[in-house]
C-alpha cells in the first residue's frame, strides 16, 4: 500500500473507523508510533499523519505535513467499452487503472444484455483499493452511456477497434471504441462506417475484456 485514500485528508485531525480502521489497526496491525500517510483523490497533495488515539472503534490522527506530488506521468487515453457482465467489469477496471488510463466510457450496445447493472460505489470501492497499491492519485474516471446514440451525441470523434481494419497506432489521440461479446451489430457497423477501423492482426479473437487491455496500450 503506498498511501491510504480517505476523502478528509488535509484536515487538521482526522478520525478513522468503520473498514479503513478495522483494515489498518486489526489486519496490517498499524502500531501508534508509525506515520500514516494519506490522499483525498482530488488533488496531488500526500499528507503525512500521526496517530495520536487508538481505540476500540477507531482511531485519531494528527496532521504532520502536505507534500505536493508532481505528476510525470498524467493520465491519458480514452477507452470507450460496449457494456459486459459486470463482475469482468470489475477485473478489469483496476488493471486499466495500473496502466494510468484515464477515462473509461461504457454503454449499452446492441448485443449487451441490457439487466447488467453496475454499483458504482463498489467500482469506486475498487479504484480506491487500485489506487493506494499502484500509488496512483486521481483514479480512472468512469461514465455510462444508455446507447450508441448517446456516445456519438458527447464524442463524435473516435475509432473503432474491429475486425478487417488496419494494425494500431501507438499513443492514439482520439478515443477508442471497443464492443462487447459477440461484437458490433450490422446496425452499429453501418452507423460506425465512417469511423477509422483499427485491428489486432498478430492476436487471436479477443474476448472483450482482453480487447479493451490490449485496446488501452495503445491509448496511453
Amino acid at each position: 500500500m503506498q498511501f491510504i485514500l480517505y476523502e478528509n485528508a488535509g484536515e487538521p485531525q482526522i478520525t478513522l473507523k468503520d473498514e479503513i480502521y478495522h483494515h489498518l489497526f486489526h489486519s496490517r496491525r498499524t502500531h501508534k508510533s508509525e506515520s500514516l500517510f494519506l490522499c483525498n483523490g482530488r488533488d496531488l497533495n500526500l499528507c503525512r499523519y500521526t496517530i495520536t488515539e487508538i481505540n476500540k472503534k477507531d482511531a485519531k490522527l494528527t496532521l504532520q505535513e502536505i507534500q505536493t506530488i508532481s505528476l510525470q506521468n498524467p493520465p491519458k487515453g480514452h477507452l470507450i467499452w460496449a457494456m459486459i457482465e459486470p463482475k469482468n467489469i470489475e477485473k478489469t477496471l483496476p488493471m486499466l487503472n495500473e496502466l494510468n488510463l484515464a477515462k473509461v466510457t461504457l454503454f449499452y450496445a446492441q448485443y449487451s444484455q441490457k439487466q447488467f447493472k453496475l454499483d458504482f460505489k463498489r467500482l469506486q470501492r475498487i479504484l480506491n483499493h487500485s489506487c493506494e497499491q499502484c500509488g496512483r492519485f486521481i483514479g480512472l474516471e468512469i461514465e455510462i452511456f444508455s446507447n450508441l446514440e448517446e456516445v456519438l451525441q458527447n464524442y463524435p470523434n473516435f475509432a473503432v477497434l474491429d475486425f478487417g481494419g488496419e494494425a494500431l497506432v501507438d499513443s492514439l489521440q482520439m478515443p477508442l471504441m471497443v464492443g462487447c461479446e459477440g461484437g458490433f451489430s450490422p446496425k452499429e457497423r453501418e452507423i460506425l462506417q465512417d469511423k477509422h477501423i483499427f485491428s489486432a492482426p498478430k492476436c487471436n479473437i479477443l474476448r472483450s475484456e482482453t480487447a479493451a487491455l490490449y485496446a488501452s496500450t495503445y491509448l496511453i
